[in-house]
């Protein structure tokens, strides 16, 4: 996108549009309090992290336009536990507790201080790698201390008038479902049995009453003193974008349709409580490539921020998402698909190096500015800043198969060839090296895997075939250590005067070296490997005398 007049084209990225948007409509806030929030009724997967690094995007864009930002992420946790996903265990403990909040039922696990608390604790400890650092709220302390008494009040207080933004919803929609005049927009959990099977009806201004048709247990409650009830999801999320007065949040696919939760929210907090709804952008799906429909908790074995973490570093992963408009589908994959991301980021970090050119200005701009909101500590790439040496992602997949995955080895052999320059580089290519070789061992492909020989095999090699492999040999012998230029002579002359070619020739050379007819690229694998251990696989198939 083109900056507007007056505005500092290094901020060119959606994120800023969005923060510009944000400071407009809340000119007058002292602090711009962006928000992001899940229910973890199941495991909390990627697909779940559009939402909070989309609101780590935009605070962060405020903040470099010079904002004071609050940067909350509610956990939802006392919604209801409605369905047990797939993969979880204990399911018969956990089917005993449908029905009751999601921060009362046990942690299947035996971890964590409910099923919620498992969830929450394994999500907010994969965002930490990522720089994301949020203030986070759990909805359920907040209700049971009473924080939202207030909230509750004026709905109750507006039943009406929520009745009737809902009902203009559920007539152009739904048939047959308006809500009944005696409707309350309340929901919550019984103190005796704690399921939410609750009816109620309002006693006085701060005084609700409940029976539950489960156990037949019947109640006052004072809001003021906290408890078990809480608003339902459509009036909780208006309530709480007025009580936090809240600047900016995103919202799902899901959320953002006509009709959807935000339309409705955005009426009640100006109805209700006075307060206007925050900037919103609407998010699209993540998917996982090879996999049809939109990741879902609930149907089990989902892919985790953690995971994800496993495979990709954390700037790449963030780079994905920094790469993509909220509303723009994306996939995640693991397959060969990871190579091309890996190279299109290392790509777009040399443009904001200017170790590549750009197209213009401009692109250089552009791709500091996605590299600053991929990092994990928001460092802004200066004019004579270098770039810190990192291997690419193919050339490591060779590389540390040669050290059968040792990453002391193969850092060592980058640092050694002298193409490590700094801490960081050293930093970089370990964390790189890591992912690396966990995406060879859980999903690279056969044909991407190798070993090298632990013993020399014998082969019957043709007259041509030793000619060659002896010219291949001869800078070898007598050396500690090689570069790769010093063997391309040898390898632009290996056939000549024979009647094979490098594609009929190079096959005896990977079988006698991994076992196979095809592998790296021949030089940088004998120079990683070194003139000893090539010597010793490769020369005892020379006949005598060669």
């Amino acid at each position: 996108m083109e900056p507007a007049a007056g505005q500092d084209p290094y901020l060119n990225h959606w994120a800023d549009a969005a923060a510009a948007k944000t400071l407009a409509a809340h000119a007058d806030a002292k602090v711009v309090t962006v928000a992001a929030g899940i229910t973890p009724s199941g495991v909390v997967h990627v697909g779940n992290f559009r939402e909070v690094i989309t609101v780590d995007l935009v605070a962060r864009a405020l903040r470099d336009r010079g904002a004071d930002v609050r940067f909350i992420y509610s956990w939802d946790d006392f919604d209801v536990l409605r369905k047990v996903p797939a993969d979880m265990p204990q399911r018969d403990m956990l089917n005993d507790n449908l029905r009751r909040s999601i921060s009362a039922v046990p942690d299947p696990y035996g971890e964590h201080d409910s099923y919620a608390g498992h969830n929450i604790a394994a999500f907010e400890k994969s965002l930490a790698p990522l720089g994301i650092q949020p203030e986070f709220i759990r909805q359920s302390q907040r209700y049971r201390a009473g924080a939202y008494a207030e909230g509750i009040r004026l709905a109750l207080k507006h039943a009406a008038d929520i009745r009737a933004v809902l009902n203009s919803v559920r007539d152009k929609t739904t048939a047959n479902t308006r809500l009944e005049d005696g409707w309350l927009p309340l929901s919550g959990f019984c103190d005796n049995c704690g399921r939410d099977t609750l009816a109620f009806a309002v006693q006085d201004e701060w005084t609700v009453h409940y029976d539950c048709s489960a156990c037949k247990h019947a109640a006052d409650v004072d809001l003021r003193q906290g408890g078990n009830l809480k608003l339902p999801w459509r009036i909780d999320w208006p309530m709480r974008w007025a009580h936090e007065r809240v600047c900016f949040e995103p919202g799902g696919k899901d959320h953002s349709t006509a009709g959807g939760s935000f339309d409705t929210a955005k009426d009640i907090v100006r109805v209700v409580y006075g307060w206007q709804a925050p900037e919103y952008v609407g998010y699209d799906f993540v998917r996982i490539k090879g996999r049809a429909g939109k990741i879902s908790s609930s149907k089990g074995d989902v892919v985790t921020v953690s995971d994800c973490l496993e495979i990709y570093e954390p700037e790449v992963l963030r780079w994905m998402f920094v790469s993509f408009r909220p509303n723009t589908e994306f996939q995640i994959s693991f397959d060969l698909d990871v190579i091309t991301l890996y190279e299109n980021f290392d790509r777009t970090r040399r443009i904001a190096y200017g170790v590549e050119p750009a197209k213009d200005a401009q692109a250089r701009l552009v791709a500091q500015r996605t590299m600053q909101l991929a990092s994990v500590d928001h460092r802004r790439i200066g004019e004579g800043d270098v770039l810190p040496f990192v291997p690419g992602f193919r050339h490591l997949s060779m590389t540390l198969q040669i050290f059968e995955g040792d990453l002391d080895k193969t850092v060592a052999y980058y640092a050694e060839a002298g193409q490590i320059n700094g801490d960081e580089s050293r930093r970089l290519t370990r964390q790189r090296a890591r992912c690396v070789w966990n995406w060879i061992a859980e999903w690279g492909p056969d044909e991407f895997r190798y070993q090298l020989r632990r013993e020399p095999k014998l082969r019957e090699l043709s007259a041509d075939e030793a000619t060659c492999l002896a010219r291949l040999l001869a800078p070898l012998r007598g050396r500690e250590e090689i570069r790769e230029d010093e063997l391309v002579p040898t390898m632009k002359t290996l056939c000549e005067g024979t009647g094979l070619d490098n594609k009929t020739f190079l096959p005896v050379v990977y079988d006698l070296l991994i076992g196979r007819d095809k592998g790296p690229k021949l030089t940088t694998l004998i120079t990683a490997i070194g003139p000893a251990r090539a010597l010793s696989l490769l020369a005892p198939s020379l006949p005598a005398g060669t």
